[in-house]
């Protein structure tokens, strides 16, 4: 009888250790909502904090033209660290990620941007 009491416990010590573990890293686990592209800066406009990007060819079809976007609300990001939006440059490579819409217009319009990455190896 003690055997089985024993067995019961620990038995349900690790269904209760299985379920807080998938809440806690359900809780903690970065959300992989939103697109993502590469591009090439090609405007920088510091008034606005807006930038003019062109996607690059490893993009998918969609992805390869010119877009315009408000970087205002946007993480930028070098390496895991926060950067300045006076850090980036005309030039440089960045990936970008939106939850957005896409508007038809020229350059297309991005909404909803939350990260730009800057993916050059230095500033």
């Amino acid at each position: 009888m003690k055997k089985s009491i024993a067995i019961f416990t620990a038995a349900m010590a690790l269904l209760v250790g299985l379920a807080v573990g998938l809440m806690v890293g359900r809780n903690t686990a970065q959300s992989a909502a939103g697109t993502t592209f590469y591009a090439t800066i090609d405007g920088v406009n510091q008034d606005y904090s807006s930038l003019t990007v062109t996607g690059l060819e490893v993009n998918s079809v969609n992805f390869r033209g010119s877009f315009s976007f408000s970087a205002e609300d946007a993480a930028l990001e070098w390496r895991g660290t926060a950067l300045t939006f006076d850090e980036l440059r005309e030039g440089q490579t960045v990936s970008v990620t939106f939850t957005g819409d896409v508007s038809e217009t020229d350059p297309a319009g991005l909404s909803g941007v939350v990260r730009v990455e800057l993916l050059d190896d230095s500033k």
